[in-house]
């Protein structure tokens, strides 16, 4: 029986963005492993209900460290010399670095690498991240070397990669992000609430800082506005303390945390708009659960976000760390027609973002190595 190895630094992702995609090869013959650490109890269980056999590993994806690195290394090249997979699948930054390499040492004949986004691996504003940068860009040219295939999620992504000649064009592919999928993210029609909603890890290059002024701005004018966030709080170099948010921001801002939402379409469908103000994605997959359900969006003009809005039609998209653009289409996306956004929103996610559409390309990307 053919196998294939899922690697990546959260196993709850392997539910949230690789479930559609692992049901596809289990239903195509394949015994699918997973070798991923941080998995909830339940979601362990779903996997193993589809016969997924999951396999701790010991990956820090945002680690450094060179003796934590090796040991990852190691730690998956034992794995890969027991189980012996013809794929490797592996998505972000840390386990495409690992994967690639153990990969290679283990001479595996398909190692695929998923580029979700560029991240904080491009930071360039001072020694430590500058730094970090060479370091990382070095092992990423080495790394896309030893990968078969690597799948990127959006053009400017791609373009960049290849402008620092970190890949070979030959062996790069794209593909509408991670996909939605349409029955789950069901359209529902708007509440006419004057609702605003954004749900993202609570780190500042989610934007969240301009979400936060921009509401304060308006609920000074508009205090029939609502302005809701939601999102787990993360350990990131730019990390906002979920107590500030959570005890501060309301009466600071006018912002309420509604909590880490488990079920993002209960609180989609409850608002008006969508906002993710982001410094830059991959496709950021909130959004494409909010273009599902039908709701305008309002986002930033920068790679993976400026694809999921036709500016005017389903939504608006603003200058990147700019509280006064913000501000702005905020406004007038109370004054346009929502109803016909919401329909656009909907429209764009079918034609563009299907979750079934996207799988079957990767899975023929994989399968033609």
């Amino acid at each position: 029986m053919k196998k294939i190895f899922f690697y990546c630094g959260d196993g709850n992702s392997l539910i949230d963005f690789r479930g559609h995609l692992i049901k596809k090869y289990i239903a195509n013959g394949f015994e699918v492993f997973a070798n991923t650490p941080n998995i909830k109890q339940d979601n362990l269980r779903l996997l193993q209900s589809w016969g997924v056999r999951v396999i701790d590993s010991n990956i820090q994806r945002k680690s450094i460290n060179l003796f934590s690195s090796l040991r990852e290394l190691f730690q998956l090249i034992g794995c890969i010399l027991r189980n012996k997979p013809s794929i490797i699948f592996a998505y972000t930054h840390k386990p495409v670095l690992v994967a690639a390499f153990a990969g290679f040492i283990c001479r595996v004949p398909n190692v695929v690498s998923l580029i979700t986004g560029t991240g904080h691996l491009f930071d360039n504003y001072d020694f430590k991240t500058k730094f970090r940068r060479f370091i990382g860009l070095f092992l990423f040219r080495i790394a896309l070397t030893f990968s078969h295939k690597v799948i990127f999620q959006n053009p400017d992504n791609l373009e960049l990669f290849l402008a620092l000649r970190l890949v070979k064009k030959d062996k790069t592919h794209i593909v509408n992000g991670s996909g939605v999928d349409l029955e789950k993210f069901a359209y529902h029609p708007l509440p006419n609430n004057k609702t605003f909603l954004c749900l993202a890890r609570l780190i500042k290059s989610k934007g969240l800082l301009e979400y936060a002024k921009a509401a304060k701005i308006i609920k000074d004018e508009h205090p029939g506005y609502t302005f809701l966030l939601g999102g787990p709080e993360d350990a990131h170099i730019d990390s906002i303390p979920v107590d500030e948010i959570k005890n501060e921001w309301g009466e600071r801002y006018g912002v309420e945390y509604i909590g880490n939402v488990s079920k993002p379409y209960d609180a989609i469908k409850e608002c008006d708009v969508y906002v993710l103000l982001s410094y830059n994605e991959g496709t950021p997959r909130s959004v494409l659960e909010a273009l599902a359900t039908g709701r305008p969006v309002i986002t930033t003009d920068v790679p993976g976000c400026r694809e999921t809005v036709n500016h005017a039609q389903n939504g608006y998209l603003v200058e990147v760390a700019s509280v006064e653009s913000t501000v702005k289409y905020m406004l007038q996306i109370m004054q346009s027609n929502l109803p016909k956004m919401s329909l656009e929103s909907r429209k764009f996610a079918e034609k563009k973002y299907d979750v079934h559409t996207i799988n079957n390309k990767i899975f023929n990307i994989i399968d033609n190595v």
